[in-house]
C-alpha cells in the first residue's frame, strides 16, 4: 500500500472510531507512521485529508451500491426491497475497513454538515437513489403492478423519504431491528402503491 494511501485508511479508521473532529493531525501522523512533511506532501490540510477520505471510501461504497442495484433483478417491489436492504447493511469500505451503517451514516452526517463537497456529493448520490426509485416505479406501472393514478415523482419522492426515515429511526432506535422495520415499511408501501389496492 503506498503512503498516500496508507494515511487515508489509517485515517479513516480513527475518525470511525473518535468521529472527524476529535481526531488529531498527531493521531493521524502517529498512526500512519509518517512525518508532519510527509502529510503535508499528500495533503494541503487535516480538512483536504477528511474531504478524500469521504469521497474515496464512502462515496465509492455508495457508487458500487448504485451499479449492484441497477443489475438486480425480480419485481418491482423486489427492487425496492433490495434498494432499502442495500442501504442498511455493513459497508465495506476496503479490504480491512467494514462498518456498520449506522457508524456510516453518523460519520457521513458530520461530514455533511461540515463541508460543501461532501454535502454536494451527499445530495448527488440520493437524487442517483431517487432516479433509481422512479425507474422502479414506473417499471411497475407498466407492467401493471403499480397504480397509474398517482403522480410516479411524488411517489418515487416518498418511497425515498421513507426509505431515509428508515434509516434515521435505525439510527435512533437501535433496539429495534432494521430488517424489521424495512419489511414492514415495504409491505405498507405496496399495500398502497399495488395496482390492487382499494381505497
Amino acid at each position: 500500500m503506498g503512503t498516500k494511501n496508507r494515511i487515508m485508511e489509517e485515517s479513516l479508521k480513527l475518525f470511525l472510531k473518535n468521529g472527524f473532529s476529535d481526531v488529531s493531525l498527531s493521531e493521524i501522523k502517529q498512526s500512519s507512521n509518517i512525518t508532519t512533511g510527509g502529510f503535508y506532501h499528500y495533503f494541503q490540510s487535516k480538512d483536504d485529508l477528511l474531504i478524500e477520505v469521504i469521497e474515496t471510501y464512502i462515496f465509492d461504497y455508495f457508487k458500487s451500491t448504485m451499479l449492484r442495484l441497477r443489475k438486480c433483478t425480480g419485481t418491482p417491489q423486489d427492487k425496492l426491497k433490495i434498494v432499502m436492504l442495500s442501504l442498511i447493511g455493513d459497508a465495506h469500505l476496503s479490504d480491512s475497513v467494514i462498518i456498520d451503517y449506522r457508524t456510516l451514516h453518523m460519520l457521513l452526517m458530520e461530514g455533511v454538515k461540515k463541508f460543501k463537497p461532501v454535502s454536494e456529493k451527499y445530495s448527488e448520490f440520493y437524487n442517483s437513489l431517487l432516479d433509481f426509485i422512479l425507474e422502479v416505479v414506473e417499471e411497475g406501472i407498466d407492467q401493471g403492478t403499480i397504480r397509474n393514478d398517482i403522480d410516479p415523482v411524488e411517489l418515487a419522492t416518498s418511497i425515498e423519504t421513507t426509505m431515509v426515515g428508515n434509516i434515521l429511526m435505525g439510527i435512533a432506535l437501535p433496539e429495534i431491528p432494521l430488517k424489521t422495520r424495512v419489511n414492514i415499511t415495504i409491505g405498507r408501501i405496496w399495500e398502497f402503491i399495488s395496482l390492487n389496492h382499494t381505497a
